[in-house]
């Protein structure tokens, strides 16, 4: 049986929902709290331990209150959001969604047209971006990187490794995190790695740990579907004499014909065959195509353009020194790639990735550049149990990505601070303010962008943070409040910063999601409806879903 659920009682639920959601999240902000350990009885082993807001929302699949549950569920969405995109900042936009939405609902329960105060919200949320450009500073130095690294985890031994590895590898750098031991550890990789399927492991047979050199390689890149075994005898035939001592084919599929010629391959000791098939989805099987091109100095070889295994000419081939391969990547460490082109290609990615909004087209991009860039790291968590381990790593994946996220778009003062520096601007606004809504628009931002350092304040167990705040208004720009050396001071030079991009995202995201919410009207509750795993995303089994908005 459908149940509907109107004013107001909507907000009353939504509200209660918000609240729970924003409950679990805001204590995991500022450096001097714990970890949440989370408790899942589908889960073996011991409790996970989280301090990543945008993960522990994520967790978090549904309310035993399903009024409440609505709520929760539209924060959710806005906070795995601001995770995917910039890393950092869930805690900072779950305090700014709660203050909006408690604000604006206390402003409609009054009387208050929902709709004409979101669009004086979201007009006010171009204000505050503004004014945080103009505070954004880039990051110039190792040092400035390994201060935001350690204001983003609170762990000097991450901070130090990944401000090394970004030094080095810049900010689209490719970075793995892997299990560990009981020390924290990193390590370069030099060359360009891909992501890929070998369709047969005859020959990893008698390689001690499965991994492949490859020297002096010609590199067929293509997208065929190879079964013309004639055709492939040629082939090796005309590498080895052209004096290669492996050949790589890179194509869609191998026929069982073809793999078994390369069993029989396997036998000469003097070259090396090797197949390997693309992973991933169609875009990013072209974009590795691409970049294999480029590096290797090759040609890619597309059907639909004509080109078929018949006829395949020596200068069509890319080559490498030293290259290497496993059975789920390959990499070139020395390619006979232009520089020069390939430099050029690095900056139309940066071009495209500036002006890209999309986040699975930037993460292609991304990837894109830093394989390009060649180099790659890998940061080892340390940990001395299963739980410790996870926590570790989610840490340090999420200081990758906001640390990426600053790199390219710069930094702010922490603390807080940067959005209080927004009120001055607000407050001028309200005061020259006639119309009733777009004056409790700017009341509401100024109490949201107090919210964070509030919270801040009150996690480190401050006493009185009202007054704290009056003096880092009244100080200098720049001037905030450090909680670890409990005083006020200048926020650049004692290396308390945030991320731009992710700060500037927990406002759109924040703000935006709150004034969204505060317009459902209705709650349609449907029977047994299906449980969304990830944010946003529905069972494919299912139908319209669990709610609808009207």
């Amino acid at each position: 049986m459908t149940r509907v659920l109107s004013q107001p009682h909507t907000r009353d639920a939504l509200k209660a929902g918000i609240d729970t959601m924003a409950g679990a999240i805001i204590p995991t902000l500022g450096p001097l709290t714990g970890p949440v350990a989370l408790d899942d009885a589908n889960r073996k082993g011991s409790p996970e331990l989280l301090d990543d807001g945008g993960v522990i929302a994520r967790r978090i699949l549904q309310l035993k209150d399903r009024d409440a549950d609505i709520g929760a569920m539209l924060l959710r969405e806005t906070l795995w959001e601001q995770r995917e995109r910039c890393g950092d900042g869930a805690a900072t936009a779950a305090v700014l969604y709660q203050t909006v939405f408690s604000e604006g609902r206390r402003f409609i329960s009054a009387g208050g047209d929902a709709m004409l105060l979101r669009q004086q919200l979201e007009g006010g949320i171009k204000i505050m971006l503004e004014a945080l450009k103009a505070q954004a500073r880039a990051i110039s130095t190792a040092d400035e990187t390994e201060r935001l690294a350690m204001s983003i985890c609170g762990d000097r031994d991450i901070a130090a490794a990944l401000a090394d590895i970004f030094d080095v590898l810049g900010p689209h750098g490719a970075i793995e995190t892997r299990d560990g031991g009981r020390d924290l550890q990193h390590e370069f990789f030099l060359g360009s790695y891909w992501e890929s399927k070998v369709p047969s492991g005859i020959v990893f047979e008698g390689v001690v740990g499965e991994r492949i050199e490859l020297k002096n390689t010609a590199w067929l890149i293509s997208d065929f579907e190879w079964d013309d075994l004639n055709v492939l005898v040629a082939l090796v035939s005309d590498a080895y004499q052209a004096g290669y001592d492996s050949l790589a084919i890179v194509a869609k599929s191998f026929s069982e014909q073809i793999i078994a010629a390369q069993g029989a391959n396997s036998r000469m000791e003097d070259f090396e065959l090797v197949y390997i098939e693309p992973t991933g989805l169609v875009d990013e099987q072209e974009a590795a195509l691409e970049d294999l091109a480029l590096i290797a100095g090759g040609q890619v070889l597309r059907t639909i353009t004509g080109h078929s295994p018949q006829a395949i000419g020596r200068d069509q081939l890319g080559k490498s020194e030293l290259a290497w391969l496993d059975r789920n990547r390959y990499g070139i460490i020395a390619g006979a790639g232009d520089e020069e082109t390939v430099q050029r290609e690095i900056a139309a990615l940066e071009r495209r990735f500036a002006l890209s909004d999309d986040l699975r087209r930037q993460e292609v991009l991304r990837t894109r550049i830093g394989r390009l860039r060649g180099g790659s790291a890998v940061v080892y968590a340390n940990g001395s149990s299963e739980s410790e381990m996870r926590f570790q790593k989610e840490l340090i994946e999420r200081a990758i990505t906001a640390l990426r996220a600053a790199l390219l778009g710069g930094t702010l003062p922490g603390g807080g601070t940067a959005l209080l520096r927004c009120i001055e601007g607000l407050a001028e606004r309200c005061n020259n303010s006639l119309d009733l809504h777009e004056k409790a628009s700017w009341q509401i931002l100024i109490k949201a962008a107090e919210a964070p350092c509030r919270a801040l304040l009150v996690n480190a167990g401050h006493e009185a943070p009202g007054v704290v705040l009056d003096h880092i208004r009244s100080g200098v720009n720049g001037a905030g409040y450090d909680l670890r050396a409990a005083s006020i001071v200048d926020m650049k030079e004692e290396g308390v910063m945030d991320s731009a991009a992710a700060l500037m995202g927990a406002v759109r995201n924040g703000i935006g999601g709150a004034a969204l919410a505060l317009t459902v009207d209705t709650i349609v509750h449907r029977v047994n409806p299906p449980l969304a795993i990830e944010p946003g995303g529905l069972p494919l089994s299912s139908d319209l879903g669990n709610i609808e908005l009207k």
